[in-house]
């Protein structure tokens, strides 16, 4: 094995040094192996969109009922709420296995509204006798959710771009290319 800290990698072209970069991104990826796709792509996303999941679910509960099914289903009943939430987790949880391209779009569309639900929606409570206007996020839970949700999506959406580069530049190739040195000798 040759590190490449003591070699001067010299490049024909600024292309062909994306190019090496990206390969080295996307080894790094293959080299974590089934963990990187278990634990990055299906159970950290599912647990990071437990609350951004429910609040979304409420929502769109809150706006089923009061459109469609006002006559047979009422804002008061939590059960349902709940039931309804848990087959959107199960569905999101069967995406994320079966169709991990398709979750990323979804995983972004949940955050996307989970952000303008958070910025623009208020709740009237009332408090000693006077109506008040809340934010829904007043607390530490929702701040860490937030700004969890914000730091894994920036993460999706920086390897999504490295993605594209990496198809873009390697359009057409099956497997991915190999630093090789002087001596065409293959350099994990």
């Amino acid at each position: 094995m040759s590190d490449t800290k003591g070699h001067n990698l010299k490049f024909k072209s600024r292309k062909e040094k994306i190019g090496w970069f990206l390969d080295e991104i996307d080894s790094y990826k293959e080299d974590m192996g089934k963990w990187y796709s278990l634990f990055i792509r299906i159970i950290l996303p599912f647990f990071i969109f437990l609350i951004p999941s429910n609040i979304v679910c409420a929502r769109f509960y809150e706006m089923m009922v009061s459109k469609y099914f006002s006559g047979i289903l009422d804002y008061s009943d939590s059960a349902s709420k709940i039931t309804f939430w848990v087959i959107c987790l199960l569905l999101f949880l069967a995406v994320l296995i079966f169709l991990p391209r398709f979750a990323t779009l979804l995983e972004f569309a949940i955050s996307g509204v989970f952000y303008y639900i958070a910025m623009t929606v208020t709740y009237v409570v009332e408090v000693d006798g006077k109506l008040i206007e809340k934010a829904l996020i007043t607390n530490g839970l929702g701040y860490f959710v937030v700004i969890t949700l914000s730091v894994f999506m920036f993460m999706k959406l920086v390897f999504f771009v490295f993605e594209v580069m990496y198809r873009i530049i390697f359009h057409g190739e099956k497997e991915p290319k190999a630093y090789k040195d002087d001596e065409n000798e293959i350099v994990f």
